[in-house]
C-alpha cells in the first residue's frame, strides 16, 4: 500500500519537470524565431564606392543578397514581419548609391530593402555586433573611392514604398537636366515674333579677396558660384533668345553696388545673381530663391530720388523731360517701374524653383523676400539663387559636383527661357 503515495509523488515531480521542460522549450522556440528588427540605415557614399550599414534590434537577423542588373541593384532580404519604415530615402546624384526604398519580398515573412546603384558594382558583407546590437555591413565597390559622403535615415518616419515582384526601379529625379551642355530643340530656335533679345547679367557671387562660405572641406563658395555662372552664361549665349553678360568672369572682387551698375551698363534686362548657402545648422540642405524685399525697394527708391543724375539714370530718355517737374511725378514714375520689376523678379523666381525641383531638394518651396546687397536695383528685375548649402557636407560634395552644376545652370536656364517665351521683351516699333 506504501507504493501508492509514493507513485503519487513520483507522478506530480514528473508532471511538473515534464511542464517546466515544456515551458522552457516554447521560451526558446518563441526566442529563436523572432525574427531581427531592421532599425536604422546608413549610407557612407562616394562616386565608385559606398558603405551601407543596416542596424538590427531583437537578435541576429535572417538575410540574403543578391545583384540585379539592367538597371544596376542591389537587393537585400531581410526575415521581419514588421514592416520597414524610413524608406525611400534619397541621396544627391552623382555617387554610386542613388536611392535606398523598398520592395515586394519573396513572401510575407520577408523584407526587401533595395540599393539602386549608378554603376556595377561587388559587394561584400560582414556581420558584426556593436553594443550588443548586430550590424550588417555591405561594402559596395565599383573602383577607388575618396570623400565619401554620410546619409543616415532612422527606421521612425515615413511609411515605405513597395514595388511590384519585378522591382521595377522607382522613378526618380532622373529627368532633371542632364550634366552636357542641352541642345536647343530647332522648333525653340529664334526670337518670338515682335519681341527683342533678353539682356540677362549673370552675377558669380563674391570673389577675390571675398571667398564667401566656405565648406567643412575648405571648398569656396566664390568657386562654386563662377563655376555655375559660367555654364548659365553658354546655354544663354547658345539661345538666340539671350544675351548674356558677366558682372564677373574671374577670381577678382566687386563691390555689392558695383554688380548692379554693371548689370545697368549692360543694359541688362534681368540680374540673376548666384550663391551657395551656409547655416549654423548643418543638416540645412537645398536650393532656393530669394527676391528684393519692398522694404530694400522703398529703401533704394528714397535714396535714389534724392539724387537727380540717379533719377536721370533711371528713368532713361524721360528723365530730361521729368527733371523740372514735380517730384511727387518723378516718385510717381519710378514706383510704377520698380513695382513692375519686383513682379517679373518673383515670377521669375516661380519658375526657376519649378525647375529645381526636378534637380534635388529644395529648401525654400517659394520665393523669399531679403534685403540682400546684391538685390538692391529695383529697376532691374532680379533674382539671387543659392545653389545649395555649403555648410552641409554632403551638399558640399554636390556642389562640387560638375553634374549637379550642370544641372543647377540648366534649371536657371530652363526657368528663364520658360518665362521669357509667356512674357518676351517688346522690340521698339521700326
Amino acid at each position: 500500500m506504501l507504493n501508492a503515495p509514493i507513485n503519487r509523488i513520483t507522478n506530480k515531480v514528473f508532471f511538473a519537470a515534464f511542464t517546466l521542460f515544456m515551458l522552457s522549450m516554447m521560451w526558446l522556440f518563441s526566442v529563436q524565431s523572432q525574427a531581427a528588427t531592421l532599425s536604422n540605415i546608413q549610407v557612407n557614399n562616394s562616386p565608385s564606392q559606398a558603405e551601407v550599414t543596416l542596424s538590427f534590434i531583437d537578435g541576429k537577423p535572417d538575410y540574403s543578397y543578391f545583384s540585379l542588373h539592367s538597371p544596376e541593384r542591389l537587393v537585400v532580404d531581410v526575415k521581419q514581419r514588421g514592416d520597414i519604415i524610413g524608406l525611400p530615402l534619397k541621396v544627391p546624384a552623382g555617387d554610386l548609391v542613388k536611392l535606398v526604398r523598398s520592395s515586394q519580398p519573396v513572401d510575407n515573412q520577408h523584407k526587401r530593402v533595395v540599393l539602386e546603384l549608378s554603376q556595377a558594382a561587388k559587394t561584400k558583407a560582414i556581420l558584426k555586433q556593436v553594443s550588443g546590437q548586430y550590424q550588417l555591413v555591405l561594402t559596395i565597390s565599383a573602383g577607388n573611392s575618396k570623400n565619401p559622403t554620410s546619409y543616415n535615415r532612422t527606421n521612425n518616419t515615413v511609411a515605405p514604398v513597395v514595388n511590384n515582384v519585378q522591382d521595377k526601379p522607382l522613378k526618380m529625379n532622373n529627368s532633371a537636366p542632364s550634366s552636357t551642355k542641352t541642345p536647343i530643340p530647332a522648333k525653340s530656335k529664334g526670337i518670338p515674333k515682335g519681341a527683342k533679345q533678353v539682356v540677362i547679367a549673370i552675377d558669380a557671387g563674391h570673389g577675390g579677396k571675398d571667398p564667401g562660405a566656405i565648406g567643412k572641406n575648405g571648398y569656396k563658395e566664390k568657386d562654386v558660384t563662377l563655376s555655375v555662372a559660367r555654364k548659365l552664361y553658354q546655354r544663354l549665349d547658345a539661345d538666340p533668345m539671350f544675351k548674356p553678360a558677366m558682372t564677373r568672369d574671374g577670381d577678382y572682387f566687386i563691390s555689392v553696388s558695383g554688380r548692379s551698375d554693371v548689370a545697368r551698363k549692360k543694359g541688362a534686362n534681368m540680374l540673376v545673381s548666384i550663391h551657395a548657402d551656409s547655416a549654423p545648422n548643418s543638416s540645412a540642405r537645398g536650393a532656393s530663391v530669394w527676391v528684393l524685399s519692398n522694404r530694400r525697394a522703398n529703401s533704394e527708391l528714397g535714396s535714389w530720388l534724392e539724387q537727380r543724375e540717379k533719377q536721370s539714370e533711371l528713368l532713361g530718355g524721360a528723365g530730361d523731360a521729368l527733371s523740372g517737374a514735380d517730384p511727387y511725378l518723378s516718385q510717381a514714375v519710378l514706383d510704377l517701374q520698380f513695382g513692375h520689376s519686383q513682379r517679373v523678379g518673383y515670377d521669375v523666381a516661380v519658375k526657376v524653383i519649378e525647375q529645381l525641383r526636378k534637380v534635388g531638394n529644395i529648401h525654400k518651396r517659394s520665393p523669399e523676400h531679403a534685403s540682400l546687397g546684391v538685390l538692391r536695383s529695383p529697376d532691374i528685375p532680379s533674382i539671387l539663387v543659392e545653389t545649395g548649402f555649403i555648410s552641409n557636407t554632403a551638399e558640399e560634395q554636390l556642389l562640387k559636383s560638375n553634374d549637379y552644376q550642370d544641372k543647377v545652370a540648366e534649371a536657371i536656364y530652363l526657368g528663364l527661357r520658360q518665362y521669357f517665351l509667356a512674357n518676351p521683351i517688346q522690340a521698339a516699333p521700326k
